[in-house]
């Protein structure tokens, strides 16, 4: 099996500078989430740097906390800038048509943070409604899925409406999470029918949109930027950083002779210290590799019907299932067998 995209879960500095930045307007200093979340500054040096998911979905969770804004994926959405994408962002600005922009979104999403899948497709026909399209997202880690599924759509209307200048609302939004005690500011941003508990997260809007044209299209800009955007894709893939690779070795450890730290480092052709210090620069030590890399791996086996709980329990080397039960619920508060449910549940309960 290809562990590639699975494994591949990082996210880039330049993305992190959207949350550092939207906190620091409240009053909140970056060192001080820095310090709280035990990690160095040292991060923020390079913005081609990418650092572990779970590490930014730390700091949002600390964020949260911190500033006590429970709305805070929606406000930081709200905030997106397209310096905050990357060239993503301005290989966006330079499509001719928000179509042609979304399916280079779907694409690239990565590029900005593999913390989910993006997908774009028709939305099944509604009796006495025009033709309309689901722009989706599948959050691929546990923690912080309320924060990061509002940033995500959040900032898709606010980065839309500014590429396209059109102001016109969605049809509907769509939560997996229960709905929160105050949705007054998801009425605020999104001005249409937002429901909770749903099997998606997803955007719903007329298809007619998009053929809109975009005010910033240069296909003479377009072009270099598409093909640097497929290299980054493509080295993203191959695991080029020392965190990705890491992750893929480490998925192979996991089902031999348990894992080790040595071991990983000697087949990376790196010294133990030095695996150290590039895991703590990304943010993680090797235990949270570790227990990141078979969530990562549970979540996406648990998709599968057909592997029994015993079968994953040793793909990712636990000894029986009830080990990886309670790892589980640790990381999801969820059993795999409620999991399982709500992914065929039409509502998503």
């Amino acid at each position: 099996m290809d562990h590639s995209l699975t494994l591949v879960s990082s996210v880039s500095v330049a993305y992190l500078q959207g949350l550092l930045d939207h906190l620091q307007r409240q009053g909140i200093e970056p060192a001080a989430l820095f310090a709280r979340a035990q990690l160095s500054p040292a991060l923020l040096a390079q913005r081609e740097q990418r650092i572990a998911a779970s590490t930014y979905l730390k700091l949002l969770g600390l964020g949260v906390e911190l500033s006590g804004d429970e709305q805070l994926g929606l406000h930081l959405g709200e905030a997106v800038r397209p310096g905050y994408y990357g060239v993503l962002g301005y290989l966006l600005m330079s499509c001719a048509t928000l179509g042609d922009a979304l399916h280079r979104q779907a694409r690239y999403a990565a590029l900005v943070g593999n913390l989910g899948l993006v997908d774009l497709a028709d939305e099944p026909p509604r009796a006495g409604c025009e033709p309309l399209v689901a722009h989706s997202w599948q959050p691929l880690l546990a923690l912080q899925q309320r924060q990061t599924s509002e940033e995500t759509l959040a900032g898709w209307v606010t980065f839309g409406h500014w590429i396209s200048g059109l102001d016109e609302a969605p049809t509907e939004v769509r939560f997996q999470h229960p709905a929160p005690a105050d949705t007054a500011e998801h009425q605020r941003i999104f001005r249409c029918p937002v429901r909770f508990g749903q099997a998606d997260n997803a955007l719903i809007f007329p298809k007619r949109l998009l053929a809109a044209p975009l005010g910033q299209a240069d296909a003479l800009v377009r072009a270099p930027l598409d093909a640097y955007a497929e290299r980054q894709l493509r080295e993203l893939r191959q695991g080029h950083t020392v965190l990705d690779r890491a992750r893929l070795v480490l998925a192979g450890q996991l089902t031999e002779q348990g894992v080790d730290l040595e071991r990983l480092a000697e087949q990376l052709q790196l010294s133990p210290r030095t695996l150290q210090r590039r895991l703590r620069e990304a943010g993680l030590s090797f235990s949270h590799l570790v227990d990141e890399t078979r969530q990562l791996l549970v979540l996406h086996y648990l998709r599968d019907p057909a592997l029994e709980l015993v079968d994953i329990a040793w793909r990712v080397g636990f000894s029986e299932p009830g080990s990886l039960a309670r790892a589980f619920r640790r990381w999801t508060g969820q059993s795999p067998a409620e999991f399982r449910r709500s992914l065929s549940s039409p509502s998503g309960e």
